[in-house]
């Protein structure tokens, strides 16, 4: 007796290092695994590295499982920068080990932690300490209770379906058998709550997502829609105006009849609020409505108009102008828009003619062509409002003020706040139109209906859940009563030969149901030598398959990557050419192809060896990332010392002066030499071709021209940047 106590003490420490290191082991694969976690829809994220610490817990109990949580929270962090996330994943594990101490199943317990627990004191986090909107909260707590059943659920499953965990002799023994129907209940429990989970998760996103496109493309034909409409209505009244100086400017009455003649002109386009004329001093000598105008002050020439952009653009410049909106006065206080028109006599400009729209006439667009939840702005050249839907709160003249928001959404649309432009949750989906006459057409609907959808969506997942573990549990107990009983009778008969496993059956006693104990001490001895081919087919397979795969990622990479530089080779760079040029061109815009060369490298060779010539290489490869590190831009190592450079989606009024400054960096750049620590220098030619991405795509049409631009920065002199904007211009040559 002694002798074994003595000998439990010894082998004590030894089963403690080896549950810690078990801990420790699936606490980091946590926390790699929560580094990235798995998009959904918006900021809501699949969390899958907690079923680390849900399989401490079912194995270890509480403490152990405080340490993985801790560990695995520790990715989360660094993703989402929350503290929260520690406090409630650590209760979460306590829960979970201490019902494991006490033989309740983890799914069980976790479900109702989500319920007394998790969601109220997660739900109390985020009214506390987060800026979320009020109607994102209902959602993101239903999304962190399902994602948590969902990882205690694949843990458990886990545990249950892999051998090497559940007959681990380290782990934690149940303290009494379970029945056979408890044990079938709770494994059927644990498929169904996964496969449910899973399917609720990939419909929701499949659901949401047509959602997305079907609210996209209303927005977009909304937006299209107001935007033709407002082009012609703008296109109107201007034609209205300039017809009508024209017809003032063809007429033989003198300005003291004009009043007559704008009036009834008024007449045929209500839409103008007023509408006036000025003579070449900029006073007003014809209004209508005339009753909104003192008539002595026009005969006095008391109001004057030549401050105003609008007796400017059509006066001095003798162009028809449609103005920003701005306070109107005189008529009175109004936002108002102009659009003038020079008046002529004797090929002279005499005057202007004036007409103010009325704003609330664009409302008529809203109604007409809106469709339900969704709100138009359109604003000016000066980001100033001219007209709002009246749920957005936005007053005609004020400035417009937004921030796009939902940055680190997974979504298809647009984003934007016009409330609180500081916070990232999204108050707004949108789309913008742009006007022929410069102004901007926003197109809008609130965000939190999505949320309310997919909320909903939840909610009947979690509905459909509980009702089916009901049913499961009681089709279940069903099942098991009848099969009880022929196992106890098949049990009873191997027990009776195989009286010769009485220990192996007092060590498996705690792990399965009482009623196919005897049966499973019976067959386990035939089973252990083809269990053990099994998995020792399992692991060449397995070492087969990651020796497989690791051999197919380096030929890829070597397909794909110059060795010297880790640069793209020329091979991917003309393969991935066609589809840079086809997505600039879908979306009409510029693109840029580089060549660059290395100034005299031949004598960097000759002079210092090919050592140094290929840290040349290297050096410059690196310069090159640095420079052009956008996620579209194609570096590439085209042969030797020449590389090609891909820009697409380019402003090409910036690329040239980019490409000089990046000369500049590669000039300033120190190359070691095996010479006493001594350093040199190196210079570059580029010869580039900017233009539209619709000119080829041919890549030997855009190298061509490139390289004629390089062949002209080699005659000039080397250390130069030369670029065309198009095949037949004349070629810019700077050197800095």
């Amino acid at each position: 007796m002694i002798t074994k106590q003595k000998q439990s003490k010894k082998t004590m420490p030894k089963v403690h290092l080896s549950r810690l290191k078990f801990t420790i082991l699936l606490g980091l694969i946590g926390l790699v695994i929560n580094l990235y976690p798995i998009p959904l829809f918006g900021n809501a994220q699949l969390i899958v590295g907690n079923a680390a610490y849900v399989i401490v817990a079912i194995l270890l109990g509480p403490w152990y499982a405080l340490l993985a949580a801790t560990m695995t929270s520790i990715g989360l962090f660094i993703a989402w920068q929350s503290w929260h996330i520690f406090v409630l994943f650590s209760i979460q594990a306590l829960w979970l080990g201490f019902a494991r101490r006490k033989d309740i199943y983890s799914l069980y317990a976790d479900i109702a932690f989500w319920l007394i627990v998790g969601m109220p004191l997660f739900y109390g986090y985020v009214v506390m300490f987060s800026d979320m909107p009020g109607s994102h909260l209902t959602f993101v707590t239903l999304k962190q209770a399902i994602n948590g059943i969902f990882c205690t659920s694949l843990g458990s499953l886990l545990v249950t379906f892999i051998p090497q965990l559940w007959q681990w002799p380290g782990k934690i023994a149940d303290s009494q058998s379970r029945p056979f129907n408890a044990q079938l209940t709770y494994t059927f429990t644990q498929i169904l709550t996964m496969a449910l989970i899973c399917s609720a998760l990939l419909f929701n996103n499949y659901f949401i997502d047509n959602q997305q496109v079907h609210l996209k493309r209303n927005l977009e034909d909304t937006a299209t829609q107001i935007g033709i409409a407002t082009n012609k209505y703008i296109a109107h009244h201007q034609t209205a105006i300039n017809n009508a100086a024209s017809w003032l400017s063809l007429s033989s009455q003198q300005d003291q009849q004009w009043q007559n003649m704008l009036s009834r002109m008024h007449q045929n386009y209500p839409s103008f609020i007023t509408m006036l004329m000025a003579n070449a001093d900029g006073n007003i000598n014809a209004a209508s409505p005339i009753s909104r105008l003192n008539q002595q002050k026009i005969a006095k020439g008391n109001i004057n108009i030549s401050d105003r952009d609008y007796f400017h653009e059509a006066f001095y410049n003798q162009r028809s102008y449609v103005s920003p909106v701005f306070q109107g006065r005189g008529f009175g206080s109004d936002p108002i828009v102009a659009i003038s028109a020079p008046i002529y006599q004797q090929n002279q400009v005499v005057g202007i003619i004036e007409g103010s729209l009325n704003l609330n006439n664009f409302g008529q667009f809203d109604i007409k062509h809106g469709v339900d939840g969704i709100s138009m702005v359109i604003i000016d050249n000066d980001n100033r409002v001219i007209y709002a839907s009246p749920e957005l709160g936005m007053a005609a003249l004020s400035s417009f003020t937004y921030s796009l928001s939902g940055e680190n959404y997974k979504t298809i649309l647009q984003m934007i706040n016009f409330g609180d432009i500081d916070n990232q949750s999204p108050e707004y989906v949108f789309t913008q139109f742009g006007l022929d006459n410069g102004w901007s057409l926003y197109t809008v609907k609130p965000f939190s209906p999505l949320l309310k959808l997919l909320e909903t969506q939840y909610l009947s997942t979690f509905a459909v859940l509980v009702i089916s573990l009901i049913i499961t549990v009681f089709l279940i107990q069903t099942i098991s009563q009848r099969l009880t009983r022929p196992l106890e009778l098949i049990a009873k008969k191997f027990s009776e030969k195989r009286t010769d496993f009485e220990d192996e059956a007092v060590i498996i006693e705690a792990e399965v149901p009482l009623e196919i104990q005897a049966l499973h001490s019976s067959i386990r001895q035939s089973k252990r030598q083809l269990i053990s081919y099994q998995l020792e087919l399992e692991e060449k397979v397995a070492i087969r398959t990651f020796e497989l795969e690791k051999a197919n990622t380096m030929l890829k990479s070597l397909a794909e990557r110059d060795d010297l530089t880790g640069l793209y080779n020329r091979r991917y760079a003309e393969q991935k050419f066609a589809s840079i040029q086809e997505m600039c061109q879908r979306t009409d815009e510029a693109m840029t192809l580089a060549i660059i060369d290395i100034d005299h490298f031949k004598d960097i060779n000759d002079s210092h060896g090919h050592l140094v010539g290929d840290e040349a290489i290297r050096i410059l490869a690196k310069q090159m990332l640095r420079s052009f590190k956008r996620d579209t831009d194609m570096v590439s190592r085209y042969g030797g010392e020449e590389f090609l450079l891909i820009l697409p989606l380019c402003n090409v009024l910036k690329v040239e002066a980019h490409l000089n400054q990046f000369k500049q960096q590669v000039a300033a750049l120190s190359i070691p030499t095996a010479k006493d620590d001594k350093t040199i220098s190196m210079t570059i030619s580029i010869g580039a071709v900017m233009g539209n991405a619709s000119y080829s795509k041919d890549l030997e049409d855009w190298f061509k021209i490139a390289d004629r631009n390089l062949y002209h920065a080699k005659s000039n002199g080397r250390n130069r940047v030369v670029t065309s904007m198009q095949p037949d211009a004349p070629l810019q040559v700077t050197k800095i």
